[in-house]
């Protein structure tokens, strides 16, 4: 009897042993859980935190078809059937830190004019902190002002040199009174569009240009803004003004001028102007302006019209469509008296956009 009973209660202590081994099998074959994805909405719609960290990221950019017909708005040359595509995608990382806001953000871009002219290259990439820039993008000496009209062939009559390395500050936000300083390299061609020097290269030489501007907008749009540079290369001066008034939902207006000092210099390589990158017009002053209209919440006219003192004038009109959400098309024509150092005659042409958003 008491062998048996020895025997019963072996074998049931084997039973749950074995059980409990097995238990803690299944629970050690359970999967890791999953750490999703979480929405980050401290800087707005569209961002994300990177799994692991406290960074938001926000990934975005757009894909853009260009047909250009009748005339070059630029050179009074015929188009023939002018086609453009552009692929951009952009990265734009922030994170809370003491100091405010951390921000990186890259775009890079990929042109293609036809099968032989492709371009993939890198169009922006910056740090921001506590009010300060530096890396590569678009001149200051143009974003401070918001470049010119919601128009595709804006700068016929040119308002800015090319993007650039730089390190700038800004005090202030984008409603208020703002103020920025900074240094650039002016980086980047130009095409001039005359002999003797079709094409040059701007940079800052030995020390960088020197840039600094002032603002003050109201939350409706309406405002005033003043960007001035100085050319350490060409040893020159430009500067631009521009006004914007909201006189409403529908109806909004801007004019911008801008002065540039030794236009007419011919100190450069072998007697050629020296260009200044902070006044690639030609002339002494040039003058933009333009208004926009919501016809209703799909579209919107915009219009623009610009003036150089070498002589040359350029008006463009456009109408904005919203297909539906984040697709538009945009049809432009343009009108171009040509006068002075571009040559002489006109043009009448434009430009058929469409550009998907994301």
């Amino acid at each position: 009897m008491a062998i048996r009973t020895l025997f019963l209660c072996s074998t049931a202590a084997l039973m749950v042993s074995t059980g409990v081994r097995a238990a803690d099998a299944i629970v050690a074959a359970e999967p890791e859980p999953m750490e999703y994805v979480r929405v980050c909405d401290a800087f707005g719609k569209g961002y994300f935190y990177i799994p692991g960290t406290e960074t938001c990221l926000k990934i975005g950019g757009y894909v853009r078809f260009d047909s250009n017909y009748g005339e070059s708005p630029y050179s009074g040359e015929s188009n023939g059937w002018d086609a453009f595509t552009r692929g951009t995608i952009t990265l734009d990382a922030r994170s809370d830190t003491e100091y405010g806001a951390l921000r990186s953000f890259i775009e890079l871009r990929s042109d293609v004019n036809n099968i032989t002219d492709t371009d993939t290259y890198l169009n922006a990439a910056y740090i921001e902190i506590a009010g300060f820039r530096a890396g590569y993008a678009d001149s200051r000496y143009d974003t401070w002002l918001n470049s010119a009209g919601n128009i595709i062939n804006d700068d016929v009559i040119d308002y800015t040199g090319d993007r650039t390395s730089q390190v700038s500050y800004v005090y202030g936000g984008d409603t208020g009174f703002s103020a920025l300083i900074g240094l650039e390299e002016g980086a980047g061609n130009y095409d001039t569009g005359f002999a003797p020097v079709p094409s040059v290269s701007y940079h800052g030489d030995d020390f960088p240009h020197v840039i600094g501007g002032l603002r003050y907008y109201q939350e409706e749009g309406t405002g005033i803004a003043f960007i001035g540079g100085y050319d350490t290369n060409a040893e020159a001066f430009g500067g631009k003004i521009r006004v914007d008034a909201a006189f409403n939902d529908v109806f909004s207006a801007w004019v911008m001028g801008g002065y540039q000092s030794d236009w007419d210099n011919d100190d450069g390589p072998g007697g050629t102007r020296r260009l200044n990158y902070y006044g690639p017009w030609l002339g002494d002053w040039a003058a933009w302006g333009g208004f926009a209209f919501k016809v209703n919440e799909k579209t919107s006219l915009n219009a623009q019209a610009a003036y150089e003192e070498d002589g040359t004038f350029a008006a463009a009109l456009n109408v904005e469509y919203m297909v539906t959400d984040m697709l538009k098309f945009q049809p432009e024509i343009n009108y171009t008296e040509f006068d002075g150092l571009r040559g002489n005659g006109s043009a009448i042409g434009g430009t058929i956009r469409l550009q998907r958003n994301f």
